[in-house]
């Protein structure tokens, strides 16, 4: 800047001293030469003026619009003031800051939009609080977490927005004892939902608090899968306990001195091979089950005629249809298309359907077994005229050890685990089981085969 003002002082002086040279002139010339010499020192300043407006003046309007362009965030422009000077070192410092300033707000920029990316894709909802209790950050699951109906929530104090009692008071203890919080809770409107809550202090120093992180996971599906267990447990303890108990009981009578007595050493003999085979079905039934699950089980895939499958297993069922009188209607339609399966599998599945509707349907009713070609498949129907089912109990139909009528479904030697066995089966196959069905007046299982062309 020392050379700016040097070179303003100097045109400044000049200025000054033909000012002084005009006056000096006024005493030693004639009116005439004086006014000449007058419009001379006029120009003479005029000319300097425009030049120093140009040489000075100019550049610095330019440095102050392109100073008033950065505030604005433009940092795009570039001055072109070429100069060996102080004006032109302030240009080049100027122009730099302007692509670093650029570079460094792109950097932001990218950034952000990562994390923003990062936390949209996360399946746990996040939530950051700064230390005046206002929400910074809220990612996408959150809104549906909480139902949150606005999306103009940040700068909103957190209370405010995450109407939740229980998840207010850990924040709040968070930011005030400024350590890491961690706690199921469960939320029950409007569906009963569960998350696992990790609240965190973000301190810049120990004695400073910058805010506070909440990282939501929804364990919701842990805890059905959880309870799932230990209903299973549960019900296989149940099942296995009622025939050991019988066959203890009787294996005790029969030590006691019963057996010496033929006649009642034979029934009671009968009665534990009958719990011994229940037994037996059961631990078989749960190794099916578990092979199906585990897909260790592989399928042997082969296309057949659906009619050949459905007499096979009909003729299994011969002597239970004879013994209680029922009626067996049958009908394939014309040319169905094959399906590709393995035979042995599909064959258990439809003996399930066929078992069951042969047990509940009363003496002398009438079981009907209808296969049709439908959109890329085959439909067969087991339709029976039993007691049918009442509409709560239907979405639960095909659960491991769900019963309709628990205490007739065990003298019918059920284990409760037929349907979830015959609905993994059909899966397995790419295909799909449906039930409907009307108290008094029957049931009828659906199942959905893809034909051999359509599986991969």
């Amino acid at each position: 800047m020392t050379k700016t003002f040097g070179k303003l002082f100097l045109t400044n002086l000049a200025v000054t001293l033909i000012g002084f040279f005009i006056l000096d002139m006024r005493v030693h010339i004639a009116r005439a030469e004086y006014g000449v010499f007058i419009l001379l020192g006029v120009g003479i300043a005029l000319v300097l003026t425009v030049v120093v407006s140009k040489v000075f003046l100019r550049p610095i309007q330019q440095i102050e619009q392109a100073a008033q362009k950065i505030t604005q965030g433009d940092f795009k422009s570039r001055l072109s003031i070429l100069r060996q000077d102080e004006l032109g070192d302030l240009a080049s410092h100027l122009n730099q800051m302007s692509v670093d300033l650029q570079n460094k707000i792109a950097e932001i920029m990218r950034d952000k939009n990562e994390l923003q990316a990062i936390l949209s894709s996360m399946v746990e909802g996040v939530v950051v609080i700064n230390k005046d209790e206002r929400i910074v950050l809220l990612s996408a699951p959150v809104y549906e977490m909480f139902e949150l109906r606005s999306r103009d929530v940040i700068g909103k104090s957190y209370w405010e927005v995450i109407r939740h009692e229980e998840i207010n008071s850990l924040l709040k203890e968070a930011m005030v004892h400024r350590r890491s919080i961690e706690k199921e809770i469960t939320i029950i409107s409007p569906q009963e939902r569960h998350f696992s809550v990790q609240v965190s202090a973000v301190l810049v120093n120990p004695d400073r608090l910058s805010g506070v992180v909440a990282v939501f996971h929804d364990i919701t599906e842990l805890k059905r899968l959880d309870r799932m267990r230990a209903e299973f447990v549960a019900n296989v303890s149940h099942e296995f306990k009622t025939p050991l108990t019988t066959i203890k009981g009787f294996v005790e009578t029969l030590q006691d001195g019963a057996i010496l007595d033929k006649e009642k050493a034979k029934r009671f003999l009968d009665i534990i091979h009958k719990h011994t085979e229940r037994l037996e079905y059961l631990v078989n039934d749960l190794l099916s089950l578990a092979a199906i699950e585990s897909q260790e089980s592989q399928l042997q895939l082969e296309p057949y005629d659906i009619g050949v499958l459905i007499d096979s297993v009909v003729s299994l069922f011969k002597k239970q249809i004879e013994d209680k009188s029922l009626q067996l209607n049958v009908t394939v339609a014309r040319n169905i298309p094959k399906v590709r399966v393995d035979y042995h599998k599909i064959e258990q599945a439809f003996s399930n359907l066929l078992d069951n509707a042969i047990k509940f349907t009363p003496r002398g009713g009438t079981v009907t077994i209808h296969a049709q070609s439908e959109k890329g498949g085959v439909r067969i129907d087991f339709k029976d005229t039993g007691i049918g089912i009442e509409a709560d109990h239907l979405p639960r139909l095909f659960e491991r050890f769900y019963r309709v009528d628990k205490g007739r479904s065990r003298d019918m030697g059920g284990t409760g685990l037929g349907l979830a066995i015959v609905k993994h089966l059909i899966q397995a196959h790419q295909g799909k089981i449906s039930v409907e069905s009307q108290l008094e007046e029957g049931t009828t299982f659906s199942v959905f085969l893809p034909i051999a062309s359509s599986i991969s």
